[in-house]
């Protein structure tokens, strides 16, 4: 009997090293069949249409209680909406990946668990201490729209998403901005729709001397958009000023490897799709908030959140420094406390990229508030020329 139960544990523990292997080996394949919907996006009927008008498509909304309204526990922060002078248009990230569709139903469970559960949490939060927070639920592309593979149906995928987030932020202007300044905001497939936005609905109208700034996280921006596509709009260069973008993708110090941000990732110009191999990337340091290579030490972190804390915690200081290199932003967390646990393949810790510099963030966005009022009131007090 004994020697039987030594031959099935020795035949599962074949079958696991086996599975490893295989996993090690074909973990692109597996995963791009994991992500892939088995029809093209022509061939699926996209979930319905999100009304802006119904509470029920927003995530997030000023008037309600929400996971936005959460705070660190430390006395620096605090959920200011109810007095805030500004709003904040937060796109959220990625939070289906489902094969089912190229598209989510706003009201997809496991994608709604992830939004309320880290993104609102631990990103948008971060805006609650200066400004309103405003995120629509839209049709968000699955993951495996991102797959150069899947180039052609991804990008229709994504161009669903946008439009709902345009219908989203035009609604938002119409009936509940009143006229106040406002920020853009995002993660990943977010900070995506946010660059196209800003392009479409911002830059070069009215509504570019009422934004604040713009902080599209997570997402390869070229630096290019500021000459072929941005006429108002500059790279964030210092933490004071207003009317500009910050962007950084975060790696790991030791071992990185960025080629993804460069090669499987682009913009379209005009309709035409370019890839970003051969240019320059947008980095925007997030503890010196300047577009510099120097090197931020830790002691310039004033806190990261970790991820293992519900509600939130209280923040880490000192936890990383960081510095900007060829477009690309490193940082070197230790390992554990809540920062490696979803760490992608290369480095790539595009999933802290707010967590890790939280408490910088949430200072910079009230400097920048501070900075655009003060401007505000001191050219409404210049006396009109005759």
């Amino acid at each position: 009997m004994a020697r039987i139960f030594l031959y099935i544990v020795a035949g599962l523990v074949v079958l696991v090293i086996i599975a490893g292997i295989l996993l090690a080996t074909f973990r692109d394949e597996l995963s791009y069949w994991a992500m892939t919907p088995d029809d093209p996006f022509a061939g699926m009927t996209p979930p319905p249409e999100p009304d802006y008008a119904d509470p029920a498509s927003w995530a997030a909304l000023p008037s309600r209680r929400d996971a936005a309204d959460q705070v660190p526990k430390t006395p620096a922060a605090a959920d200011n909406q109810a007095t805030a002078p500004v709003d904040v248009f937060f796109i959220a990230p990625t939070t289906y990946y489902n094969r089912a569709g190229w598209n989510a139903p706003i009201d997809d469970g496991d994608a709604r668990e992830r939004l309320d559960g880290f993104v609102l949490k631990y990103q948008a939060s971060a805006f609650n201490g200066s400004a309103r927070v405003y995120a629509p639920l839209y049709r968000q592309a699955t993951l495996g729209a991102f797959f150069p593979e899947n180039r052609d149906d991804g990008d229709r995928a994504l161009s669903l998403a946008y439009e709902d987030v345009r219908r989203a932020f035009r609604h938002y202007i119409a009936n509940d901005n009143k006229g106040r300044p406002f920020i853009l905001a995002g993660h990943s497939q977010g900070s995506r729709h946010l660059a196209y936005l800003m392009r479409d609905e911002v830059d070069g109208t009215p509504l570019a001397a009422r934004m604040v700034a713009a902080y599209a996280v997570g997402s390869a921006l070229p630096m290019d958009l500021f000459s072929r596509v941005y006429k108002d709009i500059k790279p964030c260069a210092a933490p004071a000023q207003t009317g500009c973008l910050a962007s950084w993708n975060s790696f790991a110090v030791k071992d990185a490897d960025p080629t993804s941000l460069f090669d499987n990732v682009g913009f379209r110009y005009g309709g035409v799709y370019e890839a970003n191999r051969g240019k320059a990337l947008l980095c925007v340091n997030p503890l010196r908030w300047d577009v510099s290579e120097e090197i931020a030490p830790a002691n310039e972190n004033l806190g990261a959140l970790p991820t293992a804390d519900d509600p939130l915690g209280a923040p880490d200081p000192r936890l990383t420094g960081a510095h900007c290199e060829a477009g690309v932003l490193y940082a070197s967390p230790p390992d554990g406390k809540g920062y490696s646990g979803f760490v992608l393949p290369g480095g790539n810790y595009h999933i802290y990229d707010y967590n890790l510099f939280y408490m910088n963030i949430r200072r910079n966005v009230a400097q920048r508030v501070e900075a655009f009022l003060a401007a505000s009131t001191a050219a409404a007090s210049r006396p009109i020329a005759p």
